[in-house]
């Protein structure tokens, strides 16, 4: 959009039927006058959508064409949807409360090339709501022009992670969630060779802090060992993020935890076993001697490691 804001005055040809006659008037006014467009200038902002990162910074720049020098000029970055002031610069302007609320505080004017018509606006702290359509408005006294361009917020999440339980006798429910994510990301269950698989559920919520959060559960049979992973996918940075379970290393905690116990029973029985064999083996040995010899010494009751050695020698086959 570009216009002047004041017409020039009309020339028309001289009166009369002589068209080589100019009075001294006229030909001031074509000597002083400028060639038509002298004074204006188009507008160039950004050739691509800026991507701006949650909670970072994004510079939103733009620049005159000719290049001129834009100080004594007014420039204006506002939202179309919804529309509102996001910064103003100007010589006379100093009204902070024409400011959209939420960016108050946020932007800063970066003016270092201004000399040759070339600005930046820069925002802080970028938030899920700064994405939409901005215009870049340039006006000088006799003319004006801007320039309209998009700027796409986004942000990877976290890393998914993987809940998993048992489902009915034949099957494993396997629950993908992750956190963190703008826009709203893309979530895909892949077997080993990299095919899609259908999910049973999923569902897709905005937190507090604007940001996406993702779940999704998927029923597999027992009876496969192979790797199931789940992606969640940023569609702005194309970037993925993804967690893999193997379920050969699920089923067998899962299915089988009595056999765990068992083992570990069966264990405890054998050791509290050949501790009381070997117990009742001394004890017999003991009193054996006794009759055999007659006397024992005192400190008998504590068998040496010889004797020991030797008891647990002659019960074992």
């Amino acid at each position: 959009m570009g216009g002047q804001k004041s017409d020039l005055p009309a020339l028309g040809p001289p009166a009369g039927m002589q068209p080589l006659r100019v009075d001294l008037r006229t030909l001031l006014l074509l000597v002083l006058l400028p060639c038509p467009g002298a004074w204006q200038f188009h507008v160039i902002g950004p050739r691509a959508p800026v991507i701006a990162l949650v909670g970072e910074e994004a510079v939103l720049s733009c620049q005159l064409n000719p290049s001129m020098d834009a100080q004594n000029m007014e420039v204006r970055w506002y939202r179309t949807d919804p529309f509102g002031l996001v910064h103003r610069y100007g010589t006379s302007w100093n009204k902070i409360e024409e400011q959209k609320p939420e960016y108050q505080g946020r932007t800063e004017f970066l003016k270092e090339n201004i000399t040759k018509g070339h600005v930046a606006l820069r925002i802080h702290r970028i938030q899920p709501s700064d994405g939409g359509e901005y215009v870049c408005f340039f006006e000088s006294s006799t003319y004006y022009n801007d320039a309209t361009f998009q700027v796409l917020v986004t942000v990877s999440g976290m890393v998914p992670h993987f809940l998993i339980e048992p489902g009915n006798r034949q099957e494993i429910k396997l629950t993908c969630t992750s956190m963190g994510w703008y826009p709203e990301p893309e979530l895909q269950w892949r077997d080993h060779q990299g095919l899609h698989l259908t999910p049973a559920s999923e569902t897709k919520t905005i937190e507090e802090s604007g940001l996406f959060r993702v779940e999704s559960s998927l029923t597999v049979d027992k009876s496969s060992t192979a790797k199931v992973s789940c992606v969640v996918r940023n569609l702005i940075l194309n970037v993925e993020k993804e967690v893999h379970v193997s379920l050969a290393d699920t089923l067998f905690p899962m299915d089988c935890p009595w056999i765990v116990g068992l083992v570990i029973i069966l264990f405890l029985l054998a050791t509290a076993t050949i501790i009381i064999v070997l117990l009742v083996c001394v004890r017999k040995s003991k009193g054996s001697l006794k009759k055999k010899h007659g006397k024992l010494r005192e400190d008998y009751d504590r068998p040496s490691v010889h004797e020991l050695c030797w008891i647990i020698m002659s019960i074992i086959p």
